[in-house]
């Protein structure tokens, strides 16, 4: 695509927009442009409405490939955080942490400050210098009723490029004066190293008593005031605040007294919203949150408490990073839930797994119990279902003295009186690993664990889930700490051996990595000759006895896959 230039004539930027400038004019000559809006009104935090102007399909179509021509011509100033690719509310707020003082100001009715003549002169002056056709097209169709609509594809760039002049003067003025500017679209903030007595009275006009400066009452100084308004804007006076260090200061949301981060009430918050869920059910968390989130009169927007969960969890790793013990804490909590969304997760730094034991019945519904039997000699197991068709346990738990059993029992902990009966569909003997399938009149669904897209490594600090020496008053899933010590192969199979010991009854249970996807299947657990016993089978070697099940699971209904050795 040609770039928009000083050469570019209405019929050309007609083609740039894949259309002709006929069909251009028709929307500003036929009709008033506010009939190609829909205009609906959202709630301010603070209170008051902001007024928001969608506009229609075709419109909308023509402003997003306008915003790519303007993106070009448009360089963005370091101080402009907002609309900006790659910068965020983040990038704003981390400028101006461990300041003695932040001076905040906002700007009122700022897109609406914005005309049609301010739109279209800043388009025929330098260093843009368009064709006054073209950039009186470009004005009709930013704007609506005169001024630029906050819904517009086009308005934040444009806005962008109306303060370019204002982001220059006033951080020139922030460099004279030792001070920090940013601007996130109406919000500019300044922040201080110095004292207060040594801000300087362009910037801050504090209100003083006793000869000595009073932060708490503080207002625009006379040279920062007048860039302001030279440019077109309008300072709210409701909304100047100037924020010592030994309190919170807050910029565009976060808290910056330390470093960019969420505020305490907010992860609170965040964590209540989790709890609600986690004690009374998704089904009543999600009434109670209706109830006090109803729709918005005026939009009609409803809030879902599932996607609203999801991006505050997802706002907080923004600011904290994945790797926040913080954010850690409450997206695993959250990824227990039996919700559709999942959220991301750093490595984890806390070797003793102290969030897993905090969220036993998340383990306790995906791990099962295996009894089989043959000739008055039980045998015992541990299983998992890494899909809702069957479970995976050890070949050797319905393995006596090499006669195979292929009728299983299988059941959870907590609910042991509710058994299915279960047959052996796939047997992989060298790998020691076998296929369950519940016989049931019906399709059932369970739940199942994610299987790991990395294999684990000697040092990695990993979670053993099932049931050793299992006995009947057990109502959890048993679960272990243990670290990698070795790899190895035996009989062409890798294995993975671990520094406890894992005794009889924990075979064919999940070996889980730190966001609890499966990595390994207990082998054999501690018989007491021996803590050689003590591994698992590597998880590559569960995906090739996955991979032969497919292929041989509609010809026959049990096979025995004997391996050469390698």
């Amino acid at each position: 695509m040609t770039k928009l230039n000083s050469t570019t004539d209405v019929d050309g930027f007609a083609a740039l927009l894949g259309t002709s400038y006929q069909n251009i004019r028709y929307y500003y000559y036929s009709k008033p442009m506010a009939l190609y809006y829909n205009s609906f009104e959202i709630s301010k935090k603070n209170g008051g409405v902001r007024v928001i102007m969608a506009p229609s399909e075709q419109l909308k179509t023509l402003q997003d490939r306008l915003k790519v021509l303007l993106d070009e011509l448009y360089t963005p100033k370091s101080s402009a955080t907002a609309f900006v690719k790659g910068r965020s509310i983040v990038d704003n707020a981390k400028q101006h942490t461990r300041k003695k003082y932040v001076f905040n100001i906002d700007l009122s009715d700022f897109f609406t400050s914005i005309t049609f003549p301010r739109v279209r002169g800043l388009l025929m002056a330098k260093p843009y210098s368009l064709q006054s056709g073209v950039a009186t097209v470009v004005a009709h169709l930013c704007t609506v009723n005169g001024v630029l609509p906050q819904g517009s594809p086009c308005s934040p760039v444009i806005s962008n490029m109306i303060c370019s002049t204002m982001d220059r003067q006033l951080k020139g003025l922030a460099i004279r004066n030792r001070a920090r500017y940013s601007r996130y679209a109406d919000d500019i903030t300044f922040s201080f190293y110095d004292d207060i007595k040594y801000i300087s009275g362009e910037l801050v006009a504090c209100l003083k008593g006793d000869d000595l400066p009073n932060h708490y009452f503080s207002r625009c100084g006379k040279v920062l005031n007048s860039i302001i308004e030279t440019c077109g804007f309008k300072v709210n006076s409701s909304k100047v605040r100037l924020q010592s260090r030994y309190e919170r200061q807050v910029v565009t949301g976060l808290v910056v007294n330390k470093k960019a981060n969420v505020e305490r009430a907010y992860i609170r918050q965040t964590s209540a919203m989790i709890h609600s869920i986690e004690k009374n059910g998704l089904a009543f968390a999600r009434q109670r949150f209706s109830e006090k989130n109803p729709p918005d009169p005026r939009s009609g927007t409803k809030l879902v408490l599932d996607a609203h969960l999801h991006g505050r969890l997802l706002f907080i790793k923004q600011v904290v990073s994945i790797e926040s013990e913080v954010y850690r804490r409450l997206a695993m909590r959250f990824n227990f839930l039996d919700l559709n969304y999942k959220l991301p997760l750093g490595v984890s730094k806390n070797h003793r797994g102290i969030e897993f034991r905090k969220s036993t019945p998340w383990y306790d519904k995906r791990c099962w119990i295996v009894d089989t039997e043959f000739d008055l000699v039980f045998g015992q197991g541990s299983a998992f279902f890494v899909n809702d068709e069957f479970l995976v346990t050890c070949s050797h738990v319905s393995e006596f003295d090499g006669h195979f059993v292929d009728v299983a029992e299988v059941y959870r902990a907590g609910s042991r009186g509710n058994k299915y009966s279960a047959k052996v569909v796939y047997r992989d003997v060298v790998r020691d690993i076998a296929i369950l399938i519940i016989d049931a009149d019906r399709p059932l669904a369970f739940e199942t664990f994610d299987v790991a897209t990395k294999m684990a490594d000697v040092g990695d600090v990993l979670s053993v889930v099932g049931f050793p020496k299992d006995k009947l008053g057990a109502q959890h899933a048993g679960r272990q700490s243990v670290e990698v010590r070795n790899k190895f192969a035996s009989s062409g199979v890798k294995y993975f051996e671990v520094d406890k010991e894992l005794y009889a009854g924990n075979s064919g249970g999940p070996v889980l990595d730190a966001d609890n996807n499966v990595v390994g299947v207990v082998a054999k657990g501690n018989d007491g000759d021996y803590c050689d016993h003590s591994r698992f089978i590597c998880i590559s070697e569960l995906a090739s006895v996955l991979q032969g099940y497919e292929k041989q699971k509609h010809v026959a209904p049990v096979v025995a896959l004997q391996l050469e050795k390698a």
